[in-house]
């Protein structure tokens, strides 16, 4: 063999030698972890609990336990103060209501509330305070004479206001409309325009002003056109306890 053929020998082994080494070392490399499969989509994150109670717009408003005790105590003073009347149960028709209504028949004194009229036990607490406070005393004091009859042309009424604006008093039970008063010993007086300086008109100017700090509307004749036959008397509250008195 010649010189030349011994090397290619040599170098074909070397080869060889190295080709079965690299093949050692790779068969005790550890294999790399592969990546984590790529999800379709990110995880739902867990949903919060949901509460138990119906959300605020769902639950029906009721009545405060404070509103039961006042409409109890307005109650109890209408029985002391010895006016007839019947408890009645709320009222509600369309966008009308009457928390607390009573029909009331008559006032301390015996005066008959003619008809007997649906209305919130405020108003007839309001109305026998204006009788007995303003009403009797004037009434002697001009007729000499007691009022026995109170007559009432509207109270609760499922209306608008007259202009359309909005809810009438009267569809809250809130208000009344006075036509006239019966006496002892006189003949009966309609609320209208009355001869000057009469006693009837005397009378009737001092109980529509006498009015004004029971009620928180008074208008009456004078007041304009749709109130010269009657007293309309209401409690709307109003901002700063402003109060109309016409």
């Amino acid at each position: 063999m010649n010189l030349r053929s011994r090397r290619a020998g040599r170098v074909s082994g070397n080869m060889v030698l190295l080709l079965m080494l690299a093949s050692a070392a790779w068969a005790q490399a550890p294999t790399a972890p592969l990546p984590p499969p790529r999800p379709d989509r990110p995880e739902t994150p867990a949903s919060e609990p949901r509460s138990e109670s119906p959300p605020a717009a769902d639950t029906p408003v009721e009545k405060t336990e404070s509103d039961d005790n006042a409409h109890s105590a307005c109650l109890d003073r209408l029985t002391k103060l010895g006016l007839r009347f019947e408890k009645r149960p709320p009222v509600q028709e369309g966008r009308c209501s009457v928390e607390n209504p009573v029909l009331l028949s008559s006032l301390p004194d015996g005066i008959e509330i003619a008809p007997a009229s649906l209305m919130a036990c405020p108003v007839a607490e309001s109305l026998a305070r204006w009788m007995s406070e303003v009403v009797a005393p004037e009434a002697e004091r001009q007729f000499q004479s007691a009022p026995t009859k109170l007559l009432i042309g509207t109270s609760y009424q499922c209306r608008d206001q007259r202009n359309g604006a909005k809810l009438s008093e009267h569809a809250l039970g809130n208000g009344v409309d006075v036509m006239g008063f019966e006496f002892a010993k006189r003949p009966p007086l309609s609320i209208a325009a009355q001869s000057e300086s009469s006693p009837e008109a005397t009378f009737q100017s001092a109980i529509q002003k006498a009015a004004c700090p029971i009620f928180n509307t008074v208008l009456g004749p004078g007041s304009d056109a749709a109130h010269g036959d009657h007293l309309h008397l209401d409690l709307r509250e109003r901002k700063g306890d402003y109060r109309i008195c016409q």
